[in-house]
């Protein structure tokens, strides 16, 4: 009997073994990191794809700024250093009449004719001598001219005035140039403020933009005028006063922009659009 007695000792063993069983581990969550890695990543190669493609664009613009900057510098030397060549050209009709009596216009045909105008300096219109024409010697200068044989000269335009300027001679003496001939610069406001301010500085000056009276066709140009003053002595009187009492008349060249242009610059600048303006008023009306 006793071996068939429960053994409540083994019971509560076994129930005991049962209590302190350890539970099964719950399934691994990825840590913070981990799991936002991968969007950090992403986040990271988007702003260094941004700084680089900004980096690339600057760079682009001041590689684009610095090829423009070189350009303009190019395009200002040329200008430059062909105004000052037209300059020379007109200091040596200048020296023409200096060193003459009396110049023909047969002899400034020659002069003009030497230096190859068209041909070495492309972009001038021409080069001329005007001289200052008083009220009452102007029956005897246009009959003067006439005896040359031109017939119907007169000085244009018409009218009286207290003191006339007349284109005498201009080279080459092509179509254009001749509807020159005889014309008044000094008549018109814009010639006439470059012409005395030659006059009073005795040096070259320029004008302001005017539409020469060579337009005879449908290419209608904005132009200009260069004037060096000849005066009675050789020497450059010293003072305002004495230029403008002894002023004869001016060396002068007309240029046309367009032609001017091409003729500095060539066929154009396939990278670069430019525009020219007269003074520092941009607009339309000045350019």
């Amino acid at each position: 009997m006793a071996t068939d007695a429960p053994t409540g000792g083994d019971t509560r063993a076994d129930m005991g073994a049962e209590d302190t069983a350890v539970p099964p581990a719950p399934p691994a969550t990825p840590s913070w990191y981990a799991a936002r890695w991968p969007f950090a990543f992403l986040l990271i190669m988007i702003v260094l794809t941004g700084v680089a493609y900004y980096a690339d664009r600057q760079q682009h613009r001041e590689n684009a700024q610095f090829r423009f900057d070189n350009r303009v510098g190019e395009i200002e030397q040329a200008i430059t250093a062909r105004m000052d060549a037209y300059t020379e050209v007109l200091r040596g009709g200048l020296g023409l009449f200096n060193a003459s009596v009396q110049v023909s216009r047969e002899e400034w045909r020659l002069y003009v004719d030497t230096l190859s105008v068209e041909s070495v300096w492309p972009g001038i219109q021409g080069i001329g001598y005007a001289e200052f024409v008083r009220p009452e010697n102007r029956t005897a200068y246009e009959q003067a001219i006439r005896d040359e044989g031109f017939p119907d000269f007169v000085i244009r335009p018409p009218g009286a005035r207290e003191i006339y300027s007349s284109i005498t001679y201009l080279e080459p003496f092509d179509e254009r140039n001749r509807q020159a001939f005889g014309f008044d610069m000094y008549q018109q406001e814009t010639r006439r403020t470059a012409m005395n301010l030659a006059r009073d500085t005795g040096d070259v000056a320029v004008s302001g933009r005017v539409t020469l009276v060579q337009e005879i066709s449908d290419d209608v140009q904005a132009g200009f005028l260069m004037y060096l003053p000849y005066f009675e002595s050789v020497q450059t009187p010293q003072d305002v006063s004495t230029r403008q009492s002894s002023i004869v008349g001016f060396v002068y060249s007309p240029f046309r922009m367009g032609n001017l242009m091409e003729g500095i610059l060539g066929e154009g600048l396939p990278d670069v659009r430019l525009e020219i303006f007269d003074q520092d008023n941009i607009g339309p009306t000045k350019r």
